[in-house]
């Protein structure tokens, strides 16, 4: 299970994925970049077993994962971007792109302001304004 709840150097939004809406989280503490299962299989998107597992710890304890979206398109501010992608099971947002895919598009976090400073395939520099989340501890409350 994967929340962006007490995150504090992340940046929360919404991007394509494969042309369908997706909420991602752009965090440079990820050791690797995510999509969850139930968003693979809602979109039908194509996945390959990876030769060696993959351990992941998460909130939740040492988690296997044993499949890879290979070059999943991200389209961030009309530009399109690619990413391999493992799957997660449990994970309440659909994306999650790590310190290897940010490190690839030379990504800057000022998660103060929620910015991402990306850039492009091209070679151009963009910069991504994330949403803020709610807060689950501020849920209907008054």
């Amino acid at each position: 299970m994967t929340t962006t709840h007490g995150a504090k150097e992340v940046v929360y939004g919404f991007i394509l994925v494969n042309s369908a809406p997706a909420t991602v989280l752009f965090d440079p503490r990820a050791s690797h970049s995510f999509i969850s299962s139930q968003y693979v299989e809602d979109h039908k998107i194509t996945m390959l077993p990876i030769r060696k597992p993959v351990m992941i710890n998460s909130l939740g304890g040492e988690v296997k994962a044993d499949h890879i979206c290979p070059k999943v398109s991200l389209d961030i501010k009309g530009v399109n971007f690619v990413a391999n992608l493992i799957i997660l099971e449990s994970m309440e947002i659909d994306v999650i792109l790590g310190q290897g895919w940010l490190s690839a598009c030379k990504g800057v976090i000022k998660y103060v302001q929620r910015l991402v400073l990306l850039t492009t395939p091209s070679g151009e520099r963009i910069e991504y304004e994330g949403i803020q989340p709610i807060p689950e501890d501020n849920v209907d409350k008054k």
